[in-house]
């Protein structure tokens, strides 16, 4: 999105993926390098991983970190991060590993950090790390407010979709609590009244407490970024969406941002698209003060159907933007 509206350099690295096995990864280069965008799920992403590889007690942030590392080394002054989409839950450890940081036992010997191995922490070391990243800018781009631990944490809400097993989860409630309990007595941080720091595992532990950085609602980011006020200003039909428009689209979701921005400027038409609806279209539509509202699912065949052709299907939903709206609003 910010390459399409800024234009800027992509930058190859080879880093690790979740499971250390070595992977090129891209990230942005703006304002000739003084400006890195880093998509953390471009190298700690959980669609890195088949379903059977899913398992946040083996999967690291190593990978984040190492591009993170890389960019520092090339000058960026002013790192953007975005945080979404990982398979991770270990507390922004490997990404701290990648930046100096090392984490030993309570006998001295070191730690390779990933979740399952963050009980057995009970040291940082932090003495070399990577000189100069502590005046870095660090933007977290991040709509998730869960806190690190507790019942709305990192691991109960987020776990199970990264593949934790019940038994997993005690683990990894285990490791974070212990991780957090660290950090505060280290440094004075305390995760869990920063709401946020629950996102992607807790990958931004490491960079809030010890280094220069903040968390920053991602849409909010992008939008300023884009200008989109400007452009929804200058235009007639906005048209927002996501793959499942649901209850959880009100939590800080696309849908619901556009939504506010167009409700807060006259004159504006907002139509919504959407793989799947779920729950009463006209609820919805109400909602969020869409005039009309359309769902790939509504007519295609079958999910694989939806997915497969949503480019065609698309193709014909932005044919019937421009006619009268129908009682189903289904593409004939």
């Amino acid at each position: 999105c910010l390459h399409y509206h800024l234009g800027g350099e992509w930058v190859k690295v080879i880093v690790n993926d979740p499971l250390h096995r070595s992977i090129e990864a891209f990230y942005l280069a703006l304002d000739q390098g003084k400006t890195a965008v880093i998509e953390m799920a471009a190298a700690s992403g959980l669609e890195l991983l088949s379903k059977a590889e899913r398992d946040p007690l083996k999967t690291s942030t190593l990978g984040t970190g190492e591009m993170i590392r890389h960019a520092i080394q090339q000058g960026a002054g002013r790192i953007i991060l975005t945080i979404g989409g990982s398979a991770t839950v270990d507390a922004g450890t490997g990404l701290a590993e990648a930046l100096g940081f090392r984490f030993t036992d309570h006998t001295g010997n070191e730690v390779q950090p990933t979740g399952g191995n963050l009980p057995q922490i009970s040291g940082i070391d932090h003495k070399h790390v990577l000189p100069n990243w502590k005046q870095t800018e660090i933007i977290i781009a991040c709509d998730v407010q869960n806190i690190l631990n507790g019942t709305h944490g990192a691991v109960i809400i987020y776990g199970p979709q990264k593949g934790a097993t019940p038994e997993a989860i005690e683990t990894l409630k285990q490791g974070l609590e212990n991780i957090a309990s660290l950090v505060y007595k280290d440094s004075g941080f305390d995760a869990d009244a920063h709401p946020g720091t629950g996102a992607a595992g807790g990958a931004a532990l490491f960079l809030m407490a010890y280094g220069n950085a903040r968390l920053v609602k991602g849409f909010d980011l992008i939008a300023s970024m884009t200008n989109l006020q400007e452009a929804i200003n200058n235009h007639e039909i906005v048209i927002t969406g996501e793959g499942r428009i649901d209850s959880q689209t009100g939590y800080g979701k696309v849908v619901a941002s556009v939504a506010e921005i167009v409700r807060n400027t006259n004159g504006k038409r907002l139509i919504g698209v959407a793989g799947r609806v779920e729950g009463s279209t006209e609820d919805i539509k109400k909602q969020y003060g869409m005039e009309r509202l359309f769902a790939i699912r509504q007519y295609a065949k079958n999910d694989n159907d939806s997915i497969r052709n949503a480019a065609a299907y698309l193709k014909l939903i932005g044919r019937q933007v421009l006619l009268p709206s129908t009682p189903t609003d289904t593409p004939s």
